[in-house]
């Protein structure tokens, strides 16, 4: 899958202001071994990557200064969807806490509007054996708000928000291009914490595994009609049933969209795909009623 061709985590249900995911307001709309965090890569010019400023300015990765972000984020569109939805008042900040802590945030006044945490770390591809670590962007966080909507219903949020989304995945997504691009990065990856959260990623990502892959796709088919919301919030109660009638969870993995043409290749092969297909034909899902997890504790 091409590198968007068409967001630490568990922190966040210990950051209030942070927990909520990026643009999931919007409807569902679609058709593992554990990763071990990689060091930082060198420089590419042979240094460190994101050194601290020295001259009082940030630079993300080293390279960026806030006008070229502002830049960035203005020509993929990000500023002007921001202004749409009520913010023209929006200004962007630049925070260094750590070469493995970099932040890009759009504020309003006091509120974050949008907040995302990259890291370019080297992927380790342990489903191919010899093929080489390759540079990635990691979206370590990927957060919108819109704390002026006018909906802002807690029926209507998916689990983790206390907001709805601002709708700017797709801009955001382009500037991601764009920084990935400069730092050298052959794609990006993203470890999504909630179902709904891959929902959104999926639009541009597939699962690395096809095992979570073909999860992924048979929850889709099987429960389409109940809607993502729906679904989420099933997962996070323990409502989601597989074949054999056992409650299944959301088991995060990692997601990848490459831009390296040997790289998208190598990832999303004929084998990939036929593993999927068999895969899919073995899983079936339903989601139990509101009560179901009630009863079943009872049971015990």
């Amino acid at each position: 899958m091409r590198f968007f061709r068409d967001s630490d985590k568990l922190k966040a249900r210990r950051q209030k202001q942070e927990s909520a995911a990026s643009d999931k307001s919007k409807p569902m709309d679609f058709e593992l071994a554990g990763l071990e965090e990689s060091d930082i890569e060198g420089d590419l010019r042979g240094g460190r990557l994101n050194l601290p400023p020295v001259d009082g300015k940030v630079r993300i990765f080293g390279i960026y200064s806030e006008d070229q972000i502002h830049d960035m984020l203005n020509d993929a569109g990000v500023f002007a969807g921001i202004a749409d939805k009520g913010y023209a008042d929006s200004r962007l900040e630049l925070h260094y806490l750590s070469e493995l802590d970099q932040r890009i945030f759009i504020k309003s006044g006091d509120e974050i509007l949008v907040h995302i945490r990259l890291k370019v770390s080297m992927f380790r591809f342990r489903l191919h054996p010899g093929q080489p670590q390759m540079k990635l962007m990691y979206i370590d966080w990927l957060l919108t708000r819109h704390p002026r909507s006018r909906h802002i219903r807690p029926q209507r949020l998916f689990p983790g928000q206390e907001a709805p989304g601002l709708g700017c995945f797709n801009q955001i997504a382009d500037f991601i291009t764009s920084l990935a691009l400069g730092v050298g990065a052959r794609g990006a990856f993203n470890i999504p914490e909630y179902f709904h959260d891959a929902v959104l990623f999926h639009r541009r990502f597939n699962f690395y595994d096809p095992v979570r892959e073909a999860f992924f796709r048979g929850i889709i088919r099987d429960l389409r009609r109940h809607g993502a919301r729906e679904i989420s919030q099933a997962f996070s109660d323990g409502r989601i049933l597989n074949q054999d009638n056992e409650p299944v969870e959301w088991r995060p993995g990692e997601m990848i969209s490459v831009l390296n043409e040997e790289l998208d290749i190598m990832t999303w092969s004929q084998d990939y795909y036929t593993r999927v297909v068999r895969e899919l034909k073995r899983i079936r899902f339903r989601l139990a009623p509101a009560d179901h997890r009630k009863s079943a504790e009872e049971g015990r």
